[in-house]
């Protein structure tokens, strides 16, 4: 195995070697062909994505009988720790009704994901279940769920590699790696030496129509910071064609609100992806309490938090001035109404200015009168920047 490998900012050291993987597939695969060698009917193998890719692969290179292979996508982790709340990202590709599916998963834990997933097989119609996992971690298993096939029992650390990610990095190691505890919570390179706790994460918050928009250029070449912009980040990820990008646009054709997970994963990216700026500069998110937790829980995984929350402030009425005068001079029907305009305000005032007291409570809300001319309000924001 190689040495250490760093993601992010953690530090692995190896664990499991390919050659003791591919032992532990062959006698996994060995129990199954006893067990379904003589079926007559095409068993499915349903595999969760995306970790279990690889483990599916070389599994199915080993089966002696006709199998069909189907998948789906649950997730109950972000970074390190598991939410203990199972989402379904991605339904069943094919019909399992009165099929008999294995379930192949890459690692087991706490269980929450198995005992969702065969409530979910049962309910879309299968005939029988039985699970199938690379790795099981039996001091935190505790659901009476049997588990029918097991590779590997290891203890209750966080790993990555053969198809197991640390926020979606490592999947591709031959070898499996597990988080190396000494290293952890310490600069891992020179560069994050140098870098730790330099970055500045500015929040340019609002209400529809204060200005944020209008300002937010001019902050980042004031100040270099990159300017994030979720419906802009939606629109080039899209454009790109990357993997969430091609999730958010799924959802969308499909009339579905694209979901918190997506637009974190997107920003999470622009953070580790970007070069040459001072810091970020976050327009449009956070909206709720939740992302702004979602977004110290990401910050804090770079050894860094929110620098502060810059709060354009306008009343009710000039809201509804602006945003009726933005309706009509870019011709956009879906604000033009009062009651739509009315429920804008409404919706801001219930869902997203609780912020203002969970900055207030972190120290870092900064109020700026929005009122004015563009170059009046610009000058007041740089001056509390400049003096932050």
């Amino acid at each position: 195995m190689n040495d250490k490998i760093i993601l992010f900012d953690k530090t692995f050291k190896p664990f499991i070697p390919y050659q003791k993987i591919e032992r532990a597939i062959d006698s996994v695969a060995a129990r199954i062909n006893r067990d379904y060698g003589d079926s007559e009917d095409v068993p499915i193998l349903l595999c969760v994505l995306n970790g279990s890719v690889m483990f599916t692969a070389e599994l199915m290179k080993r089966l002696k009988f006709r199998c069909e292979l189907v998948s789906m996508k649950l997730t109950s982790y972000q970074g390190t720790q598991s939410s203990g709340k199972v989402r379904q990202v991605m339904g069943l590709t094919s019909s399992v009704k009165d099929r008999r599916v294995i379930v192949i998963e890459d690692i087991v834990d706490t269980g929450a994901t198995v005992v969702d997933l065969v409530d979910i097989l049962r309910g879309e119609g299968a005939s029988d279940i039985k699970i199938c996992t690379l790795l099981l971690k039996p001091q935190v298993y505790d659901k009476p769920l049997k588990l029918d096939y097991v590779g590997l029992e290891i203890p209750n650390d966080f790993i990555v590699g053969f198809g197991l990610d640390y926020d979606q990095l490592g999947r591709n190691l031959r070898d499996i790696y597990v988080l190396d505890t000494d290293a952890d919570g310490t600069p891992d390179t020179l560069m994050d030496l140098k870098n730790a706790g330099k970055m500045k994460y500015y929040v340019l918050f609002g209400p529809p129509g204060a200005g944020k928009g209008t300002q937010a250029s001019s902050i980042a070449a004031k100040f270099n910071l990159c300017h994030i912009s979720t419906g802009d980040l939606l629109r080039k990820e899209i454009a790109a064609g990357t993997e969430l990008g091609l999730k958010a646009k799924a959802l969308i054709d499909a009339g579905e609100l694209v979901p918190d997970e997506v637009v974190e994963g997107m920003i999470w990216n622009k953070f580790n992806t970007e070069k040459g700026v001072n810091g970020f500069l976050l327009d449009g998110f956070p909206r709720t309490i939740a992302q702004a937790e979602a977004l110290d829980a990401m910050l804090d995984k770079r050894k860094e938090s929110v620098t502060a929350l810059l709060a354009l402030m306008i009343p009710d009425e000039m809201i509804f001035e602006r945003i009726k005068g933005r309706a009509a001079v870019e011709g956009r029907a879906d604000d033009a109404s009062d009651e739509t305009i009315s429920n804008r305000i409404r919706t801001y005032h219930e869902k997203t200015e609780p912020l203002v007291n969970y900055y207030k409570g972190a120290r870092k809300y900064n109020e700026i009168n929005g009122t004015g001319t563009i170059e009046e309000v610009r000058d007041r924001i740089f001056s509390v920047m400049e003096n932050l």
